[in-house]
């Protein structure tokens, strides 16, 4: 048994695929209508939405040079020629650079119109043109219509906020409140070119060209959302070791797809030269004041110089004069490049203190003594501008930028040192120059008084034409670079305008909405399925139980079915030929798990069917508390059963002649207090003794097993019991209790009748199946003593 219920269990754990199959069967038609609505609904959905159109373009990026050493060239063989290409990635998804591309284009009003549902955008050729004059902020995204009444008048209109919107049910709610703006209304005619003046906004429409559509709408996009044209941009590397960027676009206007493109490779070159640029404009701004205080003086040296010898006469130095002053010319001309040079690091110093910030920082093309903290300054101007595009996107506590800003404060300190090193350097050259310069003034000293002026002012002159020439020299090296400084990026391919859609993908919508619809309905089918626990059909009936099957009763629903469903009877009757032969007559119970499965209406049928081979049958109505077997043969329960078996009548007065041939009726009589007690009286059992004497069927129609335990008393008196099932009806859990019950009791022969079949493929299966189980009858009760 143990085993039996093991091939059973794995058995109903397998996937019946003839199951599914009839599952899906049995619900064709909502499937059917839930793949044609998801189909209409998604071809809509695919009609309705707008274009998308795609434009692409490439741009190489490169850093500057920098010199050549062993780990650059390594990291420009590996990693793009020295350029972070996350990094100018993160630049080109700045909403500074985005905002920047935008002002070049004309972005601040979108243009609509409608045409078969379709909503479709104007760019560059809408029909009319709209000036703003003045428009309060909250007006931003609102929607204006305009509507054609003639050539030179139109009328505008703004419509409040449906309460229906998505943010109307958001107001209904209490989630986010209207504003006064989603209230205002404003509808008026208005003339083409003329100013429409309200406190909320002040506007010109311009009439460009003929307005054949019945309806337009426009917007306003405020400046600090221009940014948002470039939701859509997506920057990728086009190899792993390559310095090359694609960038591609999606826009519902192809053309503006392409100006945006554009405008953003545009506005990625010009902030590069003017980054640049500003180097070089921070170094002729210290040297044009550097020359200027330098001019001044060589001016004063000079007239100087010339009114010495205008006033005396004019000697020639002699040799060790010449030289000693040629040496302090050269002397204090060191002295000054030395000073300059001190008061930029001081001036370096002196910023790198005070700001937080070093983005701006920069050294132009001043040459330090030491080559180093030019490096430096640069490589912290570098990291101080990445850490800056990072913090547009993401916080300070981001990895990324705790790396950079870890690597900026080493970076600042190493600077400080190298500074404060330097600064101590110059300081001990210029006490030794200036040593010098005593020294060798000393030696003027012992000059004549006319040639030791003279010397003086010579050299005084000498000293300023030679700082000025440095100066001059300085100034001409940094405009030089200005003028030819150009963008380190290299165009390779624009974006073009290309007028073919790439989304949405209408077809591939409608099947994937078709296929979507075939998944909910069959979805919805194995659900309902799941959730029904009553059975069906004979299939089910044996994936629960090996009690056999004796009949399948179709649905009596109409003329056309009543042969189908007599002839199920017939079958019955056969398969009882082949139950066990007896001597005695054979008493059949039929019982059922609920009321209203029909249990009545078989026994009738059945006594009917029999009676008509000549048998005489006998029905015992035994479900005495819900009495209606009379009713099928249409004869009053006045005494009955109840009355036989407490002794008030005798067998022959309870007996009830019918107008079915062959067939006899006891019925309950009145319902007696203690009906399960009646039954178990020595009574009963003499009843049926009695009656096997003169009938050759006994047919006893019992109340529900599932509800008292009547059915269960009786079934001790009958050759076979019938437990009937009716599909869609009965619970899958008295089937599987039923089966139980019937191994526990071997000793009683049990049989099932499905009732309640719809006349099709399952009632053809279940008959055919009824049928052999007649004859295999003996197969299932051959280890079970009789």
């Amino acid at each position: 048994m143990e085993q039996n219920k093991y091939i059973q269990q794995h058995a109903n754990d397998e996937i019946d695929l003839k199951q599914v199959f009839k599952t899906i069967i049995k619900y064709k038609f909502f499937i059917f209508f839930s793949i044609l609505i998801f189909t209409i609904g998604s071809a809509v959905f695919a009609y309705v939405k707008p274009n998308i159109y795609s434009s692409s373009a490439t741009i190489e990026v490169k850093e500057e040079e920098r010199g050549w050493n062993s780990s650059s060239a390594l990291k420009e063989a590996f990693t793009g020629a020295g350029v972070n290409i996350e990094n100018q990635i993160e630049v080109f998804k700045s909403k500074f650079l985005a905002d920047r591309a935008a002002s070049y284009l004309n972005l601040g009003t979108r243009y609509f119109t409608k045409n078969n549902y379709r909503t479709y955008e104007f760019y560059e050729n809408s029909p009319f043109v709209v000036t703003k004059n003045f428009l309060d902020d909250m007006f931003y995204q609102k929607s204006f219509y305009i509507m054609p009444l003639s050539s030179t008048t139109f009328k505008l209109v703004v419509k409040p906020r449906s309460k229906w919107s998505k943010d109307g049910l958001f107001n209904l709610l209490g989630v986010r409140k209207f504003k006064d703006v989603d209230f205002f209304s404003y509808e008026k005619i208005h003339k083409y070119n003329e100013e429409i003046k309200t406190e909320w906004f002040n506007i010109t429409v311009q009439k460009i060209s003929k307005l054949t559509e019945e309806e337009y709408s426009f917007y306003f996009v405020h400046e600090s959302s221009f940014s948002r044209y470039y939701s859509d941009l997506s920057i990728s590397q086009v190899s792993e070791y390559a310095s090359v960027l694609r960038l591609s676009i999606f826009d519902t206007v192809s053309t503006r797809a392409k100006d945006l493109l554009n405008a953003m490779l545009k506005a990625y070159r010009d902030q590069e030269r003017e980054r640049k640029n500003e180097t070089a404009n921070l170094s002729l701004d210290f040297i044009d004041s550097q020359l200027e205080e330098i001019n001044k003086r060589l001016k004063a040296s000079e007239g100087k110089l010339e009114e010495y010898k205008e006033t005396n006469e004019v000697i020639d130095l002699s040799q060790k004069a010449k030289m000693t002053s040629q040496k302090l010319t050269d002397y204090e001309s060191k002295l000054q490049e030395i000073s300059i040079e001190q008061n930029i690091l001081k001036n370096l110093q002196q910023y790198i203190n005070k700001n937080h910030n070093l983005s701006g920082l920069a050294v132009g093309s001043i040459n330090f003594a030491d080559p180093s903290l030019s490096n430096m300054v640069k490589n912290l101007t570098e990291l101080s501008n990445q850490r800056d595009s990072l913090l547009i996107d993401y916080t300070e506590l981001h990895p990324d930028i705790v790396k950079l800003s870890q690597s900026i404060a080493t970076l600042r300190r190493n600077i400080k040192t190298v500074l404060s090193n330097n600064l101590n350097q110059i300081a001990q050259r210029k006490a030794s120059l200036k040593a010098l310069i005593r020294q060798y003034t000393k030696s003027l000293e012992t000059l004549p008084q006319q040639e030791k002026e003279l010397t003086r002012l010579t050299r005084y002159f000498s000293v300023n034409e030679k700082v000025y020439s440095y100066l001059l020299e300085k100034r001409a090296e940094t405009a030089i670079l200005k003028s030819s400084t150009i963008s380190n990026s290299r165009v390779l391919d624009e974006a073009l305008n290309y007028p073919i859609p790439v989304k949405p993908k209408r077809m591939l919508i409608v099947l994937v909405g078709m296929i979507l619809g075939g998944i909910v309905g069959i979805a919805y089918a194995f659900l309902r399925e799941f959730l029904n626990d009553t059975v069906k059909n004979t299939e089910e009936i044996e994936r629960y139980s090996s009690i056999p099957i004796y009949g399948v009763v179709p649905l009596n629903k109409n003329k056309k079915t009543k042969n189908i469903f007599l002839e199920s009877f017939r079958s019955i009757r056969t398969n009882l030929q082949f139950l066990p032969q007896t001597e005695s007559s054979r008493v059949i119970t039929v019982t059922s798990s609920v009321s209203g499965e029909g249990k009545t209406t078989i026994v009738a049928k059945i006594a009917e069917i029999i009676g008509q081979t000549n048998k005489k049958v006998v029905v015992l109505d035994v479900d005495m508390r819900k009495a209606s077997v009379h009713k099928e043969f249409d004869i009053d329960n006045v005494i009955g059963l109840s009355n036989y078996l407490t002794g008030q009548n005798t067998l022959k007065e309870v007996i009830s002649k019918t107008e079915s041939e062959n067939v006899d009726l006891i019925t309950t009589g009145p319902l007696p207090p203690n009906p399960s007690e009646l039954i178990l009286l020595d009574n009963m059992k003499i009843l049926i003794e009695n009656l096997k004497e003169d009938y050759d069927y006994i047919i006893i129609d019992t109340p529900p097993v599932g509800l008292v335990t009547d059915a269960l008393i009786l079934m001790n008196y009958a050759d076979i019991s019938f437990v009937l099932v009716r599909a869609d009806y009965t619970r899958k859990e008295f089937i599987k209790n039923l089966d139980r019950l019937a191994r526990e009791h071997s000793h009683n022969h049990i049989g099932m009748i499905l009732n309640g079949v719809e006349i099709g493929e399952k009632y053809g299966y279940g008959y055919g199946v009824s049928y052999g189980y007649g004859y295999g009858n003996d197969k299932y009760y051959k280890d079970r003593p009789s």
